[in-house]
């Protein structure tokens, strides 16, 4: 009798959980802004040396490696994210490697998934701006993809 009790309770618990209550890691995450970097003059792919990539009011640094290209977050709730892009960074100088800022300028659309799964964002870049120093180690952008909905294409090409 004991064992159809506990077959009951469980078949009761298993039955009342509705597909809305768990999120499948199938189900996709907000998608990240992939950026490619490209040789200015060639205009094929080019690594960038010891690229350390950080948000502004951030401590810690988002990516440090050579890399030809990123993913990287932008804001949900604000309509820009600015990050620096040091290249050359070497992590045991204090004021090492060329640091660039970049603004990225897009509008938001959050959709729903799920009660499980919440909301994910996607973007429309607008613009994308490289703040002028004198001494910018990148040249000039291009947006390839405005539509961030997924991460299997570029968004955004950096020459430098």
């Amino acid at each position: 009798m004991k064992k159809y009790i506990l077959i009951f309770i469980i078949g009761f618990f298993i039955s009342s959980c509705e597909p809305d209550d768990i999120c499948l890691t199938s189900i996709p995450d907000t998608p990240k802004l992939i950026i490619g970097f490209y040789d200015m003059s060639s205009g094929l792919k080019k690594e960038v040396e010891n690229l350390k990539i950080q948000g502004f009011d951030n401590e810690e640094p988002y990516q440090f490696s050579t890399t030809d290209s990123i993913s990287i977050p932008l804001k949900n709730l604000e309509k820009t994210t600015s990050y620096s892009f040091t290249k050359n960074f070497n992590e045991n100088i204090a004021s090492s490697g060329n640091d660039d800022h970049i603004l990225i300028n897009y509008q938001y659309n959050h959709i729903y998934i799920s009660r499980a799964c919440g909301y994910i964002s996607n973007y429309d870049v607008n613009q994308i701006v490289v703040e002028n120093d004198n001494i910018n180690w990148i040249i000039s952008s291009e947006i390839i993809n405005p539509g961030v909905k997924d991460e299997k294409a570029i968004h955004v090409k950096i020459f430098h």
